[in-house]
């Protein structure tokens, strides 16, 4: 493994590091949580709001995924746009007010379209929750209660290490709160507790792998021009977040799918030239399906297809990365993502691509939403 003295700064550096900020994680869970779980319990919250935007977006997914799952509410991932001007958060009226939260994520806490989406859920009457890394945000500002993530500040715009840790945060909040609500059994919380300790632990090993996969294979992915990165049930927003993250460092044309909506419609544009990547996560039907579609696509279109996947029976061959550990279905998406966010940091770095400077110089129409503690955050940043 690289050097994380060298490249603490550099964004294989960040995931590298994701295994001691999930640790800390773990370990610090009372200083974080508090608020946000006493929250869900007090109250009988029945539809939840995941609102966020670019990774943020995509950590909304996979968390309401969890929440759904764990605490069975009816739960929504959507732009934040979306909900501002186009969403009516109770068109049945089956809901009381009070039963619906929404929940904004911003590491930064700057984001406008986070901001505003909040602001109108709490000038609606509903009850708000802010999620950011960054402290005294104007994020934090807008909503009833502030949870903090505790994934550090990082240096550098594409976002790896925050992503993970959000979504590992969110987990042992889940958990306790399915306990605390006696939704699950004090076995099942210590079941899944376990599970969660145990990724945090192994995870150095699922960085290593990924960069092994990642050497074995990069004289084929140097000749990468246009990709596609398809998943399923828990991995289809770790499809799109892996693909936002190839996109915005090595900038080649890449799409992200659900992996049988990538058969209906795109496939008239693959060619030989395609690399077809297929993350083979828990679940029968879909993981047999898959392995219909792998040959095929070989067959039809590229040679150039990888599977990455800790199930049995799938991966063959030097192109795929078969990890030598494993998680539940609810973390798989900690998993699955980081051999992503290696292929961008290393790609770009092998090909001189710096992710630390920004070819964007002004923020000022995506970000900066402007704070009581921050009264020039409007303006252009200096």
């Amino acid at each position: 493994m690289r050097s994380m003295e060298k490249e603490k700064l550099s964004m294989i550096g960040h995931i590298q590091d994701t295994p001691r900020v999930l640790k800390k994680a773990y370990t610090l869970r009372d200083e974080y949580m508090n608020d946000f779980v006493d929250a869900f319990v007090s109250h009988d919250f029945k539809k939840v709001y995941f609102l966020g935007s670019g990774t943020s977006n995509h950590v909304s997914m996979v968390i309401k995924n969890l929440f759904v799952d764990l605490l069975h509410v009816e739960g929504v991932a959507c732009a934040p746009t979306i909900f501002t001007n186009h969403e009516n958060p109770n068109p049945s009226g089956v809901f009381k007010k009070e039963q619906i939260c929404v929940i904004g994520f911003s590491q930064h806490g700057d984001s406008i379209s986070t901001c505003e989406a909040v602001k109108k859920a709490s000038e609606d009457g509903y009850f708000t929750i802010a999620v950011t890394e960054q402290l005294d945000s104007a994020l934090q500002e807008l909503a009833d209660v502030y949870c903090h993530l505790v994934c550090e500040e990082e240096e550098i715009g594409p976002e790896t290490r925050g992503y993970t840790e959000t979504i590992y945060q969110f987990y042992i909040q889940a958990i306790e709160i399915a306990r605390r609500k006696k939704l699950i059994s004090e076995a099942e919380f210590h079941q899944l507790d376990a599970e969660a300790e145990a990724l945090a632990d192994n995870l150095e090993i699922v960085v290593k792998e990924s960069v092994d996969w990642y050497n074995r294979n990069k004289q084929e992915f140097y000749q990468m021009t246009k990709s596609s990165i398809a998943g399923y049930g828990y991995n289809y927003p770790t499809a799109l977040e892996s693909r936002l993250k190839f996109f915005e460092t090595y900038s080649r044309p890449c799409t992200g799918y659900e992996m049988e909506e990538q058969m209906h419609g795109p496939m008239r544009a693959y060619n030989q030239d395609n690399y077809i990547f297929m993350i083979a996560s828990e679940g029968q039907k879909e993981l047999n399906r898959l392995k219909e579609l792998v040959p095929y696509y070989k067959d039809v279109f590229t040679e150039h297809v990888f599977v990455i996947t800790c199930e049995e029976g799938v991966a063959s061959t030097d192109r795929d990365l078969k990890f030598s550990v494993r998680t539940s279905d609810l973390l798989s998406p900690i998993l699955y993502v980081i051999p992503f966010q290696v292929l961008s940091a290393l790609i770009c770095e092998d090909t001189g691509i710096d992710t630390k400077v920004s070819p964007i110089k002004k923020r000022y129409v995506s970000s900066h939403y402007p704070s009581s503690r921050h009264k020039n955050l409007s303006q252009d940043p200096q």
